[in-house]
């Protein structure tokens, strides 16, 4: 299965967001063990990095957490011309919007968020960390 992972679970790995961080953990997990194949859009990785600096992370460890991931997960591109195309999208929050047009662009059989609301017009599966769980798990 090839999961698109939103910036929320992203950000909850790296910056250890306790109330979160066990379902971040075991989703990329299970893509460390190849047992699903993941995506994280390089806008995440630049969003996770500004919020760390904002909340006063150590940058040397926010960087070494993504170096890690790096090494096993598939950093997809912003593409210039879908930042373009979700100006014109519709959508409520751009960034999810950019982040659909990427995961259709990687072809993602899922999109994996603690925020499905956010992706409510979206033609792929959206699921919760646990949903992803039981799909993985069946």
């Amino acid at each position: 299965m090839r999961a698109y992972i939103d910036t929320n679970i992203l950000v909850d790995l790296v910056l250890s967001r306790q109330e979160f961080l066990p379902d971040a953990q075991r989703v990329f997990a299970l893509g460390y063990a190849g047992e699903a194949q993941l995506t994280v859009s390089a806008l995440s990785f630049v969003n996770t990095i500004y919020l760390g600096q904002k909340y006063k992370y150590p940058s040397d460890e926010v960087y070494a957490k993504l170096r890690m991931i790096a090494d096993f997960v598939d950093v997809a591109d912003l593409r210039g011309q879908n930042v373009i195309d979700m100006l014109s999208s519709g959508w409520r929050d751009y960034e999810d919007a950019t982040q659909y047009r990427s995961a259709i662009d990687e072809q993602a059989d899922c999109i994996v968020t603690r925020n499905k609301k956010d992706f409510k017009a979206s033609t792929i599966e959206v699921l919760t960390p646990a949903e992803f769980f039981e799909k993985i798990d069946s």
